[in-house]
């Protein structure tokens, strides 16, 4: 988190092949690829985000998640329709 808070994120990214063709020629492994990018894309918007936020405000950073994830994904023919998280695990000593 930006207050340098070590966190981990349990998250699910909803997504659907829209053009087939594109999913194959334009990204090697699309599901490893939308994989990647979902886990750079959550450490980049935690990281920009302080612990209180990320508790408080989980379905708006979930919402701003799938935008980045679904213009990203758009040309390799992917929809991410939902990002969900799922859970966030706090350090020993913030428990």
């Amino acid at each position: 988190s930006r207050d340098n808070v070590s966190i981990k994120v349990n998250a699910v990214v909803y997504y659907r092949i829209m053009e087939p063709n594109n999913a194959v020629v334009e990204v090697e492994d699309f599901a490893y690829a939308t994989s990647q990018l979902a886990q750079t894309s959550l450490r980049s918007v935690c990281g920009q985000a302080e612990l209180d936020e990320l508790l408080a405000e989980r379905e708006k950073i979930s919402v701003r998640l799938q935008e980045i994830l679904d213009k990203d994904t758009d040309p390799w023919g992917i929809k991410v329709s939902k990002v969900e998280i799922k859970h966030i695990d706090l350090p020993p000593e913030i428990k």
